[in-house]
């Protein structure tokens, strides 16, 4: 069975669908629909001290390079702080979160399969600018029961701010 023909993509410095996850700016760079779901590749913008809600994927895995800032990593009970070039990887199953050590970062996000991307829309909102976005008081409900029909268990709460 042949592959179907998918079109070449390039996305110049400030192009891409941004949307407003959390505190974080999400720009899809190549999405999923591009690569017939087979990956979605994310530049994020993430302000100091945010960190997401320790999860597993049940049905992904997600790579990540640090662009710019430090980043703490935390892959069930390791703990790792990156700069910029390091490279990240996040099987499916592993519980993991990572928390902005620097006044900003910016990461290159890479899910596989894509199908995770479905959940940044469904529980995101578009981007008016490729920025971070407005401080608002997210929707923890929304988020979880997003978490929930995507395959992504929820375990504890982001990690602390570091001192």
């Amino acid at each position: 069975m042949s592959q179907p023909s998918l079109d070449a993509l390039i996305q110049p410095p400030g192009h891409g669908e941004g949307l407003w996850h959390l505190d974080v700016l999400w720009t899809l760079k190549i999405p999923a629909a591009a690569t017939g779901g087979a990956f979605s590749l994310s530049e994020q913008l993430i302000p100091k001290g945010s960190a997401p809600p320790v999860h597993r994927h049940s049905r992904e895995d997600e790579a990540w390079i640090v662009l710019d800032g430090e980043v703490t990593f935390f892959l069930d009970d390791e703990q790792h702080t990156a700069g910029p070039g390091t490279y990240v990887f996040g099987p499916r199953g592993r519980a993991h979160s990572h928390r902005v050590e620097s006044e900003t970062a910016r990461l290159a996000t890479l899910l596989f399969p894509g199908t995770c991307e479905d959940f940044f829309h469904s529980t995101g909102r578009p981007a008016r600018s490729l920025t971070l976005p407005p401080h608002e008081q997210p929707d923890f409900e929304k988020l979880r029961e997003g978490m929930r029909e995507h395959g992504i268990e929820f375990i504890a709460p982001p990690p602390a701010p570091s001192r």
